[in-house]
Order: C-alpha cells, then sequence, then structure tokens
C-alpha cells in the first residue's frame, strides 16, 4: 500500500505543474483550430468562394471550410467535461501520477483527433481516435472516483 501512495505523494509540485500544463495544451489546441479556421475562411473570401454573408449563420458554408468550424466547436464539447475533471481532481487534491498520465494521453488524443478531422478526415480512424478519448476521460474520472472514496480526505 505504501508503493501505491506514491502515485499521490512524489514529487506533488511537478505533477500538479504537469496538470495544468495539459490544460494549456488543450486551450492551445482550441486556439489553433480558431486560427486554422480563420485562415481558410480568409482564403476562401480572397477567392470570392465566400462573402461575409455566409457567416451571420454558417449554414451555407461550403463542406471544405465547415470541417474547420466543426474542430473548433469540438473543442468545446468534450474538452470542456476534461478541464472540469482535471480542475476538481486539482481542487480536492485528488490526483496522482496516473491523472498526469492520463491528462496527457487525453490531450494527445485530441490533438491527433484534431489533426485528423482537417487534414484526412477519415471518419472510421477519426471515430476511434474519439472513442479512444472518451475512455481516456472515463478512466481519470473512475480514477477521481476511487481517489474521493478510499484515497484521500475530502
Amino acid at each position: 500500500m505504501a508503493s501505491l501512495s506514491l502515485l499521490w505523494e512524489f514529487a506533488p509540485a511537478l505533477k500538479t505543474k504537469l496538470l495544468y500544463l495539459s490544460i494549456l495544451m488543450q486551450m492551445g489546441l482550441a486556439i489553433y483550430c480558431y486560427i486554422a479556421m480563420s485562415r481558410v475562411r480568409l482564403k476562401a473570401g480572397r477567392a470570392k468562394r465566400i462573402t461575409a454573408d455566409d457567416y451571420k449563420v454558417t449554414k451555407d458554408e461550403p463542406d471544405d471550410l465547415r470541417v474547420f468550424t466543426r474542430a473548433v466547436a469540438n473543442q468545446f464539447e468534450m474538452p470542456v467535461l476534461f478541464y472540469c475533471l482535471v480542475l476538481a481532481m486539482l481542487t480536492a487534491s485528488a490526483h496522482s501520477w496516473i491523472t498526469v498520465l492520463l491528462a496527457w494521453a487525453y490531450v494527445v488524443s485530441r490533438v491527433i483527433h484534431t489533426r485528423e478531422m482537417i487534414g484526412e478526415n477519415r471518419v472510421k480512424i477519426r471515430r476511434n481516435i474519439f472513442i479512444q478519448s472518451t475512455r481516456i476521460l472515463l478512466l481519470m474520472m473512475v480514477e477521481f472516483l476511487i481517489a474521493i472514496l478510499f484515497i484521500i480526505e475530502v
């Protein structure tokens, strides 16, 4: 049991910093998506493929541009749960090195998912990446539950 407690007690400052950095990396991915979306929209506007009126409700947005709009929207769906979960774990001091590994695995999976979405966009591959990222988030939730029920005093 002592070796298990090391997962929570070893290098607490580094562990905390790495979790905050995972949040910043996920935020950076959202900003990257915004920048990529803006670039393709500006390029399409210069080529006269779209006008400013097309973005009043974006229903007439061409498919090759809409994928970037969806990539941005994706950053405000499941990743919001990630932010909440990591911040809850930090607040409750219920984070371990497992949390750090899972958090970074989640962020990397979201980067890969986004690259696939705005790249080749192979739906089956993208779906599998999404499922894996969801599983990682669920594992983090289970770890949080175990920590608050059995390991730490809340």
